[in-house]
């Protein structure tokens, strides 16, 4: 997988769009980036998501399909870890690259959480490493309102940002992302990784229930002129207990 292409895939295949707190399904990473979230204990999640995001020309990807299968399961001791089936060389050579995360530290009133992971771990794929902080802006506010007994069917809903890096090969990307839980059922995110060739996305998330959830994203290279979309990503994710 190209560092590029890893930018709208590879990165999310290793690292919920919501924490373990607030929903139980969902990819953990935001559309190109990951995040401090994991793969509850005793739980597996089955990802189906586009490899080709191309949506212009004669390789759109609804003419070129390339369905990329993911598992991540959670483990003990805030670990998670996963395989990945993924074309290394589009659109016919499929091969395993596997996937490890650590939360090391968990977000409290003044500290983000952190996470570092590594992907692309298999061959005819490139390494990558990453490290990655997650903090939620209204933590203090939610926090709170648990000890306000008249506010008990009120709900202050999270609002996050993320940042850290990525390394793959000799060459390192900055990453940010930005979500926020707007119902049970919805919630919007951003993220992006510097690079010419990497993306700027913007996603909607519909959390359907705690196995089920999909979203879509609009992606825009940084190196795109005018502003025009340069690809969409699709994933639906089922969680399994076992």
């Amino acid at each position: 997988m190209r560092i590029a292409y890893g930018s709208v895939v590879a990165v999310v295949c290793a690292a919920t769009l919501l924490t373990a707190g607030r929903a139980a399904a969902g990819p953990t990473g935001l559309a190109v980036i990951p995040t401090t979230d994991l793969v509850r204990f005793r739980q597996v999640n089955a990802i189906l998501q586009n490899g080709n995001t191309q949506i212009d020309g004669r390789h759109a990807f609804f003419h070129d399909l390339e369905p990329t299968p993911q598992i991540e399961a959670g483990l003990p001791h805030d670990v998670e870890a996963g395989v990945d089936v993924t074309p290394s060389n589009p659109p016919n050579d499929y091969r395993p690259f596997f996937n490890v995360k650590w939360t090391m530290l968990a977000e409290s009133y003044r500290v983000p959480a952190v996470a570092v992971g590594a992907t692309q771990l298999g061959p005819g794929f490139t390494p990558a490493g990453f490290a990655v902080a997650s903090k939620t802006l209204n933590y203090d506010a939610i926090a709170y309102q648990k000890f306000r007994a008249h506010h008990r069917n009120l709900r202050l809903r999270g609002i996050r940002v993320h940042a850290g890096f990525l390394e793959a090969g000799d060459r390192a990307h900055a990453i940010l992302g930005l979500d926020a839980e707007i119902s049970d059922h919805f919630v919007l995110w951003s993220d992006w990784i510097s690079g010419a060739r990497n993306s700027l996305s913007l996603a909607g998330v519909v959390v359907i229930d705690a196995q089920n959830s999909l979203f879509v994203a609009l992606l825009r290279e940084n190196d795109a002129h005018g502003g025009n979309v340069s690809g969409i990503l699709f994933n639906v994710t089922h969680t399994f207990d076992f």
